[in-house]
């Protein structure tokens, strides 16, 4: 039996070498060569293929498409994977003159409806582009036409200016506010001119309808938009000079997130914390100490600005507002 077993394994040992040898000889194909008049087509890395356009916006992208062989005039194919509702006109070529390295590929959506996410895939046919090049030869994004619903109450407390001048604090204004949602489930709110000047005396409650210290002489942008982007709880108030001055010689009034801007973590520069009601719509915004920075422009441009040590707030109905108030400020 022993004997048996080791002729066995002789053959078998026989047979696998015999099987070792064989597949040395196995032919492998090359890889196919890539045609010298291939254009090398590629999309450009600095293409922005996600867009949040504003409702007025055109309704239109351009994506720059460049090629590697520049030496004639080429015709590079595009093909449409994915095209929701199709929404996207994209056109079937992209031309290049002899001797252009880059084109436009325009692509245009006139149908597509505020609020709508919309998505695209594309990529250019074989023979366009070099298989073995890194390279963008496929791409995939979307586009959303921003829909801004209006807030009824927005009622803001600065802390910003109070970095910067000595001015009374707390001090709260009517302001107008819409705010936009996104399909990720994150939202943002803009401010339209926060900083307008008061034109009436504060009502029953001691809010005003604008800023009392600023009037149309001190107002050099009445076109000014704050973005404030809300993801979760946080909140992040995008730096924008708010197109009013105290001093004309001071300039402009620039305010906004700290972090980011400043070097320091969310311990040191906290990011705004959003409060929703019973019903899941947003009750305020508040920015705490250390939260955000203010700064004129003189010294903005020097990189120069201070902390904000009292909060700034955004409260979206009277009464959020009066409780908050009545639990920080009555003594």
């Amino acid at each position: 039996m022993k004997t048996i077993n080791k002729y066995f394994l002789m053959a078998l040992a026989g047979a696998l070498l015999s099987f070792t040898a064989c597949s040395d000889d196995i032919e492998r194909e090359p890889s196919p060569v890539v045609d010298p008049n291939c254009p090398g087509a590629y999309f450009s890395a600095d293409n922005n293929y996600a867009l949040e356009l504003e409702p007025e916006a055109a309704l239109e992208m351009t994506l720059t498409v460049g090629r590697t062989n520049t030496e004639s005039a080429a015709t590079v194919s595009v093909e449409v994977l994915s095209n929701t509702e199709n929404v996207f006109e994209v056109p079937e070529t992209v031309t290049f003159e002899a001797g252009e390295a880059e084109a436009p590929l325009t692509i245009k959506f006139p149908n597509a409806e505020i609020g709508v996410s919309y998505s695209y895939a594309l990529k250019f046919t074989e023979g366009s582009y070099n298989p073995y090049a890194d390279q963008q030869t496929y791409v995939s994004g979307n586009i959303i036409r921003i829909k801004w619903n209006p807030i009824e109450t927005a009622i803001y407390t600065d802390g910003i200016v109070s970095a910067i001048y000595g001015v009374e604090y707390p001090l709260s204004w009517y302001i107008s506010a819409e705010y936009a949602e996104f399909p990720d489930g994150s939202m943002r709110v803009r401010m339209l001119n926060p900083y307008k000047g008061a034109t009436e005396n504060p009502d029953a409650n001691g809010i005003y309808n604008g800023y009392p210290y600023v009037d149309e002489s001190m107002t050099v942008n009445d076109n000014v938009k704050v973005q404030i982007d809300i993801n979760g709880k946080e909140a992040m108030m995008q730096p924008t000079y708010l197109g009013v001055f105290l001093n004309s010689d001071d300039g402009e009034l620039v305010g906004g997130s700290a972090y980011g801007l400043f070097q320091g973590t969310k311990d040191d520069f906290p990011l705004g914390v959003v409060s929703l009601n019973g019903d899941n719509e947003l009750e305020s915004i508040v920015f705490g100490p250390n939260s955000l920075f203010g700064s004129v422009k003189t010294l903005f441009d020097q990189g120069r600005a201070g902390i904000s040590t009292n909060p700034t707030t955004l409260f979206f109905s009277l009464d959020a507002w009066e409780e908050y108030m009545e639990a920080n400020f009555t003594e």
